[in-house]
């Protein structure tokens, strides 16, 4: 009996105990819902660059012009030069300019490009034209964003809030692409073009968008305080959390704040680069395999292997591969501060490179196509798992002074990496090669991962820093 009782009080304790932990992160969740607010502009953004990133890596069968896209690359690529030339503008930009302007006008060039997308589908013209806006917007934003959010979020919020406003909202955009895609080739007798659908979507995330850059943007309080606004920056951090007043923990906020610029103000230009080279080289590595996991590549591997299986290849397997993408994301990103960043990183790492593996063995042989495409979904799944803490590592890694042009450097390596693909066409060895390559650098980059990625959560960001900037970090 006594055995009982004490069985049913540990228990009922543990139950309790959950309960609290439950009631503290819905409490901290509302209390700090205006930080994501403040970047909801961007994550909109972000959804609408997704469908584009998509539609360029040949998940676009249905599109008008697919004959044109097949002949010339210029229309495929287009958003990638397009988004360099944003990021390049923007890294001049942050820090010395408030963001609410530049969330603005990314948010009407995604409007302008959906208006172009649903009133001049059959123009391959206006089509191109259309992909280029949405590419400066993202490139505009981008920089900005990955640059401030972890200025504009607590601690123990960094990691969901900036692995949702990056990878969440991309990967989300990707699903909906695939979506409609799958929708507009299941043979169904639809009046309205599937490009006229790309054009409402962008037109409402871009009115969305607008309207939240208009009303809930807040400055990053380390800009204000690089601009000696002492006072400014107190209202930021007021507008940051619920309910919207000056407490304690406010000052203790602008303390570490200040702290912050002021140990950045000490280094020159020299030592910041310094010190952000081997963030700068992790970051790309990390940000490569993230490129590599979705291009023409990819979906020709997907194609050539579906088709194999059923007639109806254009409905389910577009559905399920971009629904595996976006639930792998989501499986880690509101782990990011309670879990982890670096063992999420690693597993679906090494799970991602173990699956690109298998399946290009699988694809080497025929008979094996429902294997095969079980790996590429399983690849499709950890890959979203994999690369959801390299946002967040983007916006710890850099020291203050250099941040926003390592952050452009990495993304603009990102985009280059994902022209290549588009540039070449892809025999049924070459796929398999491709993978195999991937494969191996997964694996690489895990086993060098175990000792050199860092473990960040519930650090500041200038902890966050020193620990990236390491050669080596065995924490786990």
């Amino acid at each position: 009996m006594t055995g009982d009782k004490s069985r049913t009080s540990r228990v009922s304790f543990q139950q309790e105990q959950k309960d609290q932990e439950q009631a503290n992160w819905l409490s901290r969740s509302r209390k700090n819902q205006p930080q994501w607010n403040a970047i909801g502009a961007s994550s909109l953004i972000f959804v609408s660059g997704g469908m584009s990133l998509a539609w360029g890596a040949g998940f676009a069968e249905h599109s008008m012009h697919l004959e044109l896209i097949s002949m010339s690359v210029h229309m495929q690529v287009c958003w990638y030069g397009a988004a360099m030339l944003g990021a390049l503008l923007s890294a001049l930009l942050t820090h010395r300019t408030p963001q609410r302007p530049v969330y603005i006008f990314s948010s009407c060039l995604v409007l302008l490009c959906g208006v172009l997308f649903l009133t001049l589908p059959e123009r391959a013209g206006a089509v191109t034209a259309a992909r280029y806006l949405d590419g400066f917007a993202n490139g505009l934003v981008f920089v900005p964003t990955l640059t401030t959010v972890g200025e504009l979020s607590v601690c123990e919020m960094r990691g969901v809030l900036t692995a949702s406003v990056e990878q969440l909202s991309c990967n989300f955009g990707i699903f909906i692409q695939l979506f409609y895609t799958a929708i507009w080739n299941s043979g169904w007798s639809l009046t309205i073009v599937a490009d006229q659908v790309h054009g409402l979507l962008s037109i409402f995330l871009g009115v969305a968008a607008l309207a939240l850059a208009l009303t809930l943007c807040v400055e990053s309080p380390v800009y204000l305080l690089l601009r000696r606004n002492e006072q400014a920056a107190v209202a930021a951090l007021r507008h940051l959390q619920r309910p919207s007043m000056v407490t304690s923990e406010t000052f203790l906020l602008l303390d570490e704040h200040k702290r912050y610029v002021a140990d950045n103000r000490e280094l020159s230009w020299g030592q910041s680069i310094q010190r952000g080279l081997v963030p700068l080289l992790k970051l790309t590595l990390h940000r490569s395999l993230y490129a590599l996991s979705l291009t023409p590549i990819v979906w020709v591997a997907l194609y050539k292997t579906a088709v194999e299986l059923t007639p109806n290849f254009h409905t389910w397997p577009y559905v399920a591969f971009g629904i595996l993408r976006c639930t792998g994301s989501c499986c880690v990103v509101f782990l990011m501060d309670s879990g982890g960043r670096k063992k999420p990183s690693l597993f679906g790492i090494f799970a991602g490179g173990t699956f690109a593996i298998a399946f290009a063995t699988l694809f080497q042989r025929t008979p094996h196509m429902i294997s095969a495409l079980s790996m590429l979904f399983s690849f499709q799944f950890f890959a979203g798992v994999a690369h959801a803490a390299s946002a967040v590592y983007l916006t710890e890694a850099f020291p203050l002074a250099v941040k926003p042009y390592f952050v452009a450097i990495v993304y603009i390596l990102e985009l280059l990496i994902r022209i290549g693909p588009c540039c070449f066409k892809t025999s049924h060895n070459d796929i398999a090669v491709y993978f195999y390559v991937l494969g191996g650098m997964s694996i690489s980059f895990f086993l060098l991962g175990i000792f050199s990625l860092p473990e960040t959560k519930l650090t500041t960001l200038a902890q966050a820093h020193r620990k990236i900037r390491k050669w080596f970090n065995e924490d786990f």
